[in-house]
């Protein structure tokens, strides 16, 4: 907890050293992946890859991005329907110099979503109103916070009860 709160009041008063370099995402994101197979095997959660096969590349802080990735992979561990699908899907749009990358995590949560996804990035807010899995609150904010400080932007929203994080970065041309 005392990490975390650390790692967000830094990222949210700008106060991290970022050192940016050339990203794939794709396999930043399928690294992520590996370290949550057992976890997932274990829920019966299947991952569903929509992402191009050659390299998505964008300049981002390699470690940050980790974390951001990260944070979101462990948030479905705690709230995705056992037994469902996870989808990750990465997309580049747009012309030079307006050219994003565009990754979408989607999970279907096991209980009702029913939370503004525009509260759930603040601080010590949590979806599941009985806080009956562990967390501190923190996850999507840190999340948030890093990908803002890259020059990104992420949003949530939710469709029934599905559940999706969308990173926007812009891309290397």
């Amino acid at each position: 907890l005392i990490e975390d709160l650390f790692e967000v009041s830094k990222a949210t008063s700008n106060n991290i050293v970022l050192h940016p370099m050339e990203v794939d995402v794709v396999n930043l994101l399928k690294q992520v992946a590996v370290e949550h197979t057992e976890r997932f095997a274990a829920m019966g959660l299947v991952l569903r890859w929509d992402v191009p096969e050659e390299k998505v590349i964008v300049v981002l802080d390699n470690q940050k991005t980790f974390r951001i990735f990260e944070n979101l992979f462990v948030n479905i561990q705690k709230y995705a329907m056992p037994q469902s699908r996870v989808y990750v899907q990465v997309q580049e749009y747009g012309m030079a110099p307006e050219r994003f990358v565009e990754i979408t995590i989607k999970n279907m949560s096991a209980t009702e979503l029913n939370f503004d996804p525009e509260e759930i990035t603040e601080r010590f807010v949590r979806g599941d109103s009985s806080r009956s899995t562990e967390g501190n609150g923190l996850g999507l904010s840190i999340a948030q916070s890093l990908t803002e400080l890259q020059g990104g932007k992420m949003s949530l929203a939710i469709d029934g009860d599905l559940f999706k994080a969308i990173l926007r970065f812009p891309t290397v041309v």
